[in-house]
């Protein structure tokens, strides 16, 4: 056994056992605190040597002891950093347990679910965190974004312009808000926005994408085709770009070129339905029915998986934007 697990393993058994009685009975507010924090020290100081696995072991035992919610949330952070999402989730599930209405607690569950593409738990924390909070622009903006992964667009662009309205300046926020309006083909109120974003950040590849995006279906194929090839120089893998680039490709009949465009916007975003419909539609140009017929099942599998998570939103009581105003 090495010094510093013997250390840790001693320190462990502290955490544990029974803490003697102060004067007059059990111990006292103040001697709990002073032991917890000790706790949390030692597993600071683990961390900083890089002993990781001591570090959360260390937390664990201290969340345990002493019903800590700032043991729990820095525990989610180790997982989270670990790359155990559902790890930490649960953890933070237990600090939100011992404090349902913290917005610190709210917000790391949030991050974590939209960092592990979990939408519907970072929508749950991030609904009453709107609320709790509702002049946090940046609480807006993540709203926004889960409620865009889990496909409730309208919802989505609500709480994004919610979001601009509290913070303008924000590019992602803007950014964000046009592609939501591009889904839901609202074009001409998405370009203006990203022209504005570009303006300040002439080479940000998500607003050109999504630019793109506007302009392909507003018809300005060149505009669209212009902007998209600017992305892609950038990023050459961007799935909106060589979207926008297959889709202005089938409006010129060039069919082969567009399935190749699509296919790298599915390989880089395998959850988007539109590619799919897309790829669905060049394969049939192409006179390949099995490919043609694959990519519509496809298609048809993420819409459903799409629908699964509004249901469950609704299902889970997430209140509409009337409600939450009130």
């Amino acid at each position: 056994m090495t010094l510093s697990i013997g250390l840790t393993a001693l320190m462990l058994n502290a955490i544990a056992a029974p803490a003697p009685a102060a004067q007059g009975g059990g111990q006292t507010p103040e001697a709990v605190a002073a032991a917890r924090d000790r706790a949390l020290e030692q597993a600071a100081s683990e961390l900083a040597a890089g002993r990781r696995a001591e570090a959360r072991a260390l937390l664990a035992a201290a969340a345990e002891r002493f019903t800590s919610v700032k043991a729990l949330l820095q525990l989610a952070r180790l997982q989270s950093g670990d790359g155990d999402a559902a790890g930490a989730l649960a953890t933070l599930n237990r600090a939100r347990a011992l404090a349902p209405n913290t917005e610190e607690v709210l917000s790391a569950i949030a991050q974590v679910a939209l960092a592990a593409r979990a939408p519907v738990q970072g929508i749950l924390a991030l609904e009453p965190l709107t609320r709790l909070a509702p002049n946090v622009a940046q609480h807006h903006y993540l709203f926004g974004v889960a409620l865009m992964q889990a496909g409730d667009m309208p919802t989505a662009v609500e709480a994004l312009q919610e979001a601009d309205r509290l913070d303008p300046a924000h590019t992602l926020t803007s950014i964000a808000l046009g592609i939501a309006l591009n889904n839901r083909k609202m074009f001409g109120d998405a370009k203006p926005i990203l022209l504005q974003v570009l303006e300040r950040e002439p080479e940000n590849v998500e607003a050109l994408a999504a630019l793109a995006e506007a302009e392909e279906g507003l018809g300005e194929l060149d505009a669209a085709d212009t902007h998209a090839a600017q992305a892609l120089a950038a990023a050459p893998g961007h799935p909106t770009a060589n979207l926008v680039v297959g889709m202005v490709l089938m409006k010129r009949d060039r069919y082969s070129d567009a399935r190749e465009a699509l296919e790298r916007a599915a390989a880089a975003d395998a959850e988007s339905p539109k590619v799919y419909y897309q790829l669905s539609l060049a394969f049939a140009r192409l006179g390949d029915d099995e490919g043609a017929s694959r990519n519509r099942q496809l298609y048809q599998e993420k819409l459903r998986a799409m629908e699964a998570r509004i249901i469950e939103l609704r299902g889970a009581g997430l209140s509409s934007r009337a409600e939450r105003r009130r």
